[in-house]
């Protein structure tokens, strides 16, 4: 014997040649079993019917090792024309049986009492048959004793139906939800993820009923929802947000046919309206908004938000608004939960809040730091409303230096006081005083009494015109020194206008 070539000594036609080796062309058995050979598990590829001579896919043989030192990656192949035995049957392996094929459940011992039969089995295995389909969730399950069952391959996604599909989510979501419990979320994400790929693109055919679309939306949804919560966890915030909007796209578009077979269905089954477009998409909302407030968009996360809040809402007002013996078990338990969701909703909108007006009072500061000349007019504005507010306020006359002195108020005007001629004395206001100039160093027996008051009204009051400080500069200065910039332009239109008559007189 070879390395490469190894002969079954009991059979001269069957003999093990690598897959380097072109067979002759022949369909691949559509249920491929697996056979125990003299060279351990095979795996049954095809049968050609011609001859009966079988390939066999050697699925425990080791490569053996190149002379250089590499390693055999090519499967080794058995072709033979015997019927080798199935492997022993186990829990969970898809067999074929009498009855077709299925997958087995149980493996129970029964007592032999006839020991002369060796053809009678001691054992009983419980198969669910997948071949068959039954109205509703019906399924067929046989005992089979005799002849055992073949133990053959498991189809490949490419190869399952829609129940198929549906049943591989349905295991993948309980292997998820065990990893989620454990806290190992990296495993569980890859689970639900994968639970999601595996009815993401369905092909319905006569075989799909009501329940297995019913059933598909559900896996859909929660396993989507699921895995955006494993996201969240591992603060992968793209990916949470992806996940979540797609099972938002599913119940919206469930959403609007409502009260057809697939809805009627989950109602019957006990996944309310409540449950189904309340605490669904309210989870699938509260996860959009968790990943817009990590990026910090604060504004997205608001809104987001709302929808939220409205959704809980609706459906809380709708449950408290029935008598208490009309509310049934799920719209309690449902109520329970959108409570709970509420309060994360109104967390969330405090916590946002807080932080868009911690970044508004940032803003100010560095505008006011930038810019502190524009915050000093604005303070000037806010004065003056507060002035004209109070109608009975004066404007003070100014000055020698321009700032605003002190006013009397019109309230507060002097009487007449007669003299002793007879004649009436003017009272002494600031108006009509001589101008002293008064010096800032000599305020401290200023009259405290006196109300500084100012106004804006329309009226403007009777100021007394103080006389000018002579200049010298101003006298002697000629007197197109203050309009130099008028000169000029007028110079340069009159030059344009000259050329531009000039030019017309040569082009005639």
């Amino acid at each position: 014997e070879s390395h490469h070539n190894c002969r079954d000594h009991s059979d001269r036609h069957s003999h093990t040649i690598r897959t380097s080796m072109k067979p002759l062309y022949q369909p691949e058995d559509a249920d491929q079993a697996i056979v125990q050979t003299p060279y351990g598990r095979g795996l049954v590829i095809r049968t050609r019917k011609a001859d009966n001579i079988k390939e066999v896919q050697l699925l425990e043989w080791e490569s053996f090792a190149n002379p250089n030192g590499a390693r055999q990656t090519h499967p080794f192949m058995l072709y033979t024309d015997r019927d080798y035995p199935s492997v022993p049957p186990r829990v969970g392996d898809d067999v074929v049986c009498l009855y077709g094929r299925g997958r087995v459940t149980g493996i129970a011992g029964v007592p032999n009492n006839n020991e002369s039969n060796s053809k009678t089995s001691n054992l009983k295995y419980s198969i669910t048959l997948s071949s068959w389909r039954m109205n509703g969730r019906s399924d067929v399950t046989c005992q089979v004793t005799y002849p055992p069952p073949r133990v053959v391959r498991k189809h490949i996604l490419s190869e399952m139906d829609a129940h198929q599909k549906v049943e591989l989510a349905l295991s993948q979501k309980l292997k998820a939800t065990h990893y989620f419990q454990k806290k190992d979320y990296n495993l569980a994400l890859t689970t639900f993820a994968s639970a999601v790929d595996a009815v993401r693109n369905v092909q319905h055919d006569h075989t799909s009923t009501n329940e297995v679309r019913a059933d598909l939306v559900v896996v859909m949804v929660t396993c989507s929802n699921n895995a955006a919560t494993c996201c969240i966890k591992l603060e992968k915030w793209d990916e949470a947000s992806k996940f979540a909007k797609n099972a938002l796209i599913l119940l919206d578009a469930l959403y609007g046919k409502k009260r057809m077979k697939i809805h009627t269905i989950l109602n019957k089954e006990g996944t309310i309206d409540a449950r189904l477009f309340g605490e669904w998409r309210v989870k699938s909302y509260l996860v959009v908004s968790r990943s817009c407030m990590a990026q910090g968009e604060d504004e997205d996360t608001i809104a987001v938000l709302k929808k939220a809040k409205a959704i809980a809402m609706e459906y809380i007002d709708h449950i408290n608004a029935k008598e208490e013996t009309d509310v049934s078990t799920e719209e309690k338990a449902s109520l329970k939960g959108l409570t709970s969701q509420m309060k994360e909703v109104r967390r969330l909108l405090v916590e946002c809040s807080g932080r868009m007006k911690a970044t508004k009072e940032k803003e100010k500061k560095r505008a006011k730091a930038m810019f502190g000349s524009s915050s000093n007019k604005e303070q000037a504005i806010e004065k003056k409303k507060e002035v004209e507010e109070d109608p009975k306020q004066t404007i003070p006359p100014p000055k020698e230096n321009g700032e605003t002195g002190a006013a009397i108020s019109s309230d507060s005007t002097a009487k007449d006081v007669p003299q002793e001629n007879g004649a009436d004395v003017v009272p002494e206001t600031p108006y009509n005083l001589p101008f002293v100039r008064k010096s800032s160093l000599n305020n401290k027996h200023r009259d405290r009494s006196i109300k500084k008051t100012v106004s804006f009204s329309r009226r403007p009051p009777q100021v007394k015109e103080y006389e000018k400080t002579n200049n010298n500069d101003d006298e002697d200065s000629p007197w197109y020194a203050e309009h130099k910039e008028a000169i000029i332009m007028m110079a340069v239109a009159g030059l344009s206008v000259v050329t531009f008559m000039g030019l017309r007189k040569v082009y005639r």
